[in-house]
């Protein structure tokens, strides 16, 4: 006998509820609502009536789910960093990012980047302002000298103090643009705004506003905004609760879209989002700290990262993390696309009435405040 959805009568949200409450005896399901702000109440209950029509899949470049597995290596001697990146990049790893300690002359930046190919991986660097463009332009010199192809150079800066290149250094932006177009030149930094779960509705709103303004600034100055936009990157910050973590990423995904839109109806957003996991969730017990690192990441990915850093189990208790500590923190994205395939669908969390329920909650309480101050 063959059995078909027609065969299951559909049962709506209140028989549920119904059924709920007799459950809870008598009990009104709304005591055990997840109160995240004033403005973010959650139901522990999601129903396909929640939702007036399903939402899209919310769509990347490509046809997959796949994200870039990234290490931070923090340079106090150029030599040593470039061992430690030639290892990882041997372990699998996709994307560096280089925090300099202080600025690098050509020699010592050729020092750091020797035997790296940039048409295969992402290459960042976080740095103080004043020096961001000695270095990209040495790091466009190394990359011509070493004969790769700059169409194909993965390329990201941004800044130790949150800030982001001023305006009057705009056209120098759409000049190297030309030069490097995979090039991201300007990266909001939302990590500075991260407060934990309560604060998750500011956090977004401040987000998008800043990068707004960007919008704006550029507007100003009549440069083209497709040049604007291709060279933007946002930078997140996640912690322990998933399912926020998840709706996150995927209202920053919504909300940028329509800004990009309103702007200029015929413009991609194109948006790419790398994501930390925040060290206040550490402890001082290292297989504590990897199983905190999995269930984040997990939601980084099902949300829709581009780029992923989980950072060694022990670089928070002693501040020097192990080779063994990354090489684990790498393998745990690994495991994430060998094993459990997270990268094969683009936008997992589709379909999910809890998921989609909670992604429209949030984006509509953060839509409403930031049409409040813009």
């Amino acid at each position: 006998m063959k059995l078909s959805f027609k065969d299951f009568k559909k049962s709506s949200k209140q028989n549920w509820l119904t059924k709920v409450e007799k459950d809870l005896k008598g009990k009104p399901i709304e005591n055990l609502n997840w109160i995240i702000s004033e403005e973010l109440k959650v139901s522990p209950f999601a129903h396909s009536d929640d939702l007036k029509e399903l939402p899209k899949p919310i769509l990347r470049d490509g046809k997959s789910n796949n994200w870039e597995k990234g290490v931070l290596i923090i340079v106090k001697n150029v030599k040593t960093a470039n061992k430690e990146a030639l290892i990882l990049l041997e372990k699998g790893a996709n994307a560096l990012c280089f925090e300099l300690l202080k600025s690098p002359n050509k020699k010592e930046l050729q020092a750091l980047l020797t035997g790296i190919n940039h048409e295969w991986i992402s290459t960042c660097f976080i740095f103080h302002q004043k020096t961001w463009k000695s270095i990209v332009q040495n790091f466009l010199s190394i990359v011509k000298d070493k004969d790769l192809n700059l169409k194909k150079v993965a390329f990201s800066i941004q800044f130790s103090d949150g800030t982001t290149i001023l305006p009057s250094e705009y056209p120098v932006i759409q000049k190297l643009s030309k030069q490097l177009p995979l090039a991201k030149l300007i990266t909001i930094n939302a990590r500075v705004f991260h407060q934990g779960q309560k604060n998750v509705v500011e956090e977004v709103v401040q987000t998008i506003s800043k990068a707004n303004s960007y919008l704006e600034k550029w507007n100003k100055k009549d440069l083209e905004l497709k040049s604007l936009l291709s060279n933007i990157q946002f930078s997140i910050q996640l912690d322990d609760s998933y399912f926020l973590n998840i709706a996150k990423i995927r209202v920053l995904k919504i909300l940028w879209n329509l800004i990009v839109k309103s702007w200029k109806s015929s413009l991609k957003s194109n948006i790419t989002i790398e994501t930390h996991l925040t060290s206040s969730t550490h402890t001082d017990d290292e297989n504590y700290n990897k199983i905190k690192a999995t269930t984040q990441a997990m939601s980084a990915v099902i949300g829709g990262t581009n780029r992923l850093y989980i950072y060694p189990s022990d670089s928070f208790k002693n501040k020097k993390e192990t080779l063994n500590a990354q090489r684990i923190a790498l393998n745990t994205q690994y495991l994430m696309q060998l094993e459990s395939y997270l990268d094969k669908v683009q936008d997992p969390a589709a379909g999910s009435y809890y998921l989609e329920k909670l992604t429209d909650d949030l984006a509509q309480a953060v839509w409403k405040k930031f049409k409040e101050i813009n």
